[in-house]
């Protein structure tokens, strides 16, 4: 009779000094568990590196520098633990079939004392990454720099340009994915049966809506100013004779012509590209300039939960500009939102949303959610550039710096928001197109999803309508290829 090889188990075998388990064991659940889809055990012990092995197949392993996790407790979360700049650049080899190009370079976060020529050498029995893969990725996904980091912009926000990423010149390209990439070549390589889960590209459109309504809320001195940017900066007379026209309409309780009223609009445009649309609703308890001039229990409001639900997009929470920092008001604006909407029929097993003004705070605004119960939070994206500040295109689970643990809560990156394309960076609308459909390549690249927030405010002209519909169509065709 003859012997039948034994089948190679599917689980891995990571060795590791004893550091930072809690960062350690979350850090690989997130790339092995989650992403990959892989089996794994840790093994902790002494040493300066981290040794993948497949359990039957002891001979060969895949060496990762350890050099996040290997930093000194008194020096944990502190200047001296940053990535050292300027960054080492290294090439990616010819690795067979990859998202990753031949020849593309990517920095190293952390990595070997002196880096290799390339991300990846082989050896007979033995794949060298010059990349620590798992403290790099830690580094990105859980904010680190944002809590060593003291300097926020004028609203109390950790500003794009003053991350490594921005710094360095990365910020457009999804680090942490191209890092498991070149983790999962040296593993395909040594272990060709490996089998890892599938991704596939996809779109998430959202809107926050900030103001549901030009005229909700505004007086007659607003009004003058607005008619004057329609004709002066906009030169949009047809918009002029529109806002004239509803404002005279809601004194009949008819909202149709309100220029901000674009939710059918938004709605169609996803459904035309079989998305579905999440709506972020402000749920504070009294109408103010600042959180929107409307309450949830506005019957215009109401009427529109239910359009929502019933055409079957999303309802989710825009926490209010002081609640980042609030765990109270979080919990109850959360609480409020959800009443308000299942009293008009939306019951939903999932429930997220984002930060007005995309204030966020590390770890607080994170544990905010988490304690009130949220499925996920969608606001880590910068308010003045476009690009990957948590350095991924998939959703994660969140860590806990300070309390040193996972969260129940998972965080879809956002990408682009309207206002930073246009108000912060002032790009030109050719220009802008062209740095969402670049953006768009990524996530394809990496099979991931492309997060574009635009508000229901941001569309009053026909023109801007069209430049919308476009964009939208232009990235779904990225999607409809990628799957055909």
């Amino acid at each position: 009779m003859v012997a039948l090889p034994r089948r190679l188990s599917v689980t891995l075998d990571i060795e590791a000094p004893g550091t930072y388990e809690p960062e350690r064991r979350y850090i690989l659940d997130v790339v092995f568990g989650d992403w990959l889809g892989l089996d794994w055990r840790l093994h902790l012990r002494d040493g300066s590196d981290v040794r993948i092995t497949l359990g039957g197949d002891r001979g060969r392993c895949v060496v990762l520098p350890d050099v996040l996790f290997g930093t000194p407790p008194t020096q944990w979360l502190t200047p001296s633990s940053l990535p050292a700049a300027p960054l080492a650049w290294c090439e990616v080899p010819a690795i067979g079939p990859s998202p990753l190009t031949s020849r593309q370079r990517l920095p190293v976060l952390y990595g070997t004392a002196a880096p290799l020529d390339a991300l990846l050498v082989r050896r007979p029995d033995t794949i060298e990454l010059s990349v620590d893969v798992f403290g790099s990725c830690f580094f990105m996904l859980s904010r680190y720099e944002e809590l060593v980091v003291p300097t926020r912009d004028l609203y109390g926000r950790f500003a794009g340009s003053s991350s490594v990423a921005n710094r360095e010149g990365f910020l457009r390209l999804p680090i942490v994915d191209a890092y498991v990439e070149v983790l999962w070549v040296a593993l395909k390589q040594l272990w060709p049966r490996l089998k890892r889960k599938p991704r596939h590209f996809d779109i998430a459109l959202s809107h926050d809506v900030d103001r549901p309504l030009a005229s909700l809320g505004r007086r007659i001195p607003a009004l003058v100013r607005q008619l004057g940017a329609d004709a002066l900066v906009r030169r949009d007379p047809g918009l002029v004779v529109r806002r004239l026209r509803s404002w005279d309409g809601i004194r009949r309780g008819d909202y149709s012509l309100d220029p901000y009223n674009t939710f059918d609009f938004l709605m169609d445009v996803s459904e035309q590209h079989g998305i579905v649309s999440a709506f972020y609703f402000l749920a504070t308890e009294d109408a103010t300039a600042l959180d929107g001039f409307y309450t949830l229990g506005h019957p215009w409001i109401e009427s529109l939960l239910r359009r929502i639900h019933h055409r079957g997009h999303e309802i989710g929470l825009h926490a209010s500009f002081h609640s980042y920092l609030d765990p109270q008001r979080t919990k109850e604006e959360f609480v409020r939102l959800r009443q308000a909407a299942e009293h008009q029929g939306a019951f939903q097993q999932d429930w997220g949303g984002r930060q007005h003004y995309l204030r966020w705070e590390n770890p607080f605004t994170w544990a905010n959610w988490d304690l009130a119960g949220l499925d996920y939070d969608s606001t880590l994206a910068y308010a003045d550039q476009i690009g990957f500040r948590v350095g991924t295109c998939h959703e994660f689970s969140a860590f806990h710096l300070q309390e040193r643990r996972p969260l129940r809560l998972r965080e879809r990156p956002l990408q682009v928001m309207d206002g930073t394309l246009f108000e912060h960076m002032k790009l030109p609308p050719d220009t802008a197109f062209e740095a969402v459909i670049a953006l768009a390549g990524e996530c394809r690249r990496y099979g991931g999803t492309l997060s574009l927030l635009w508000h229901n405010s941001s569309l009053p002209t026909a023109r801007q309508k069209r430049w919308y519909k476009t964009l939208v169509s232009t990235v779904s065709g990225h999607a409809s290829s990628q799957s055909s």
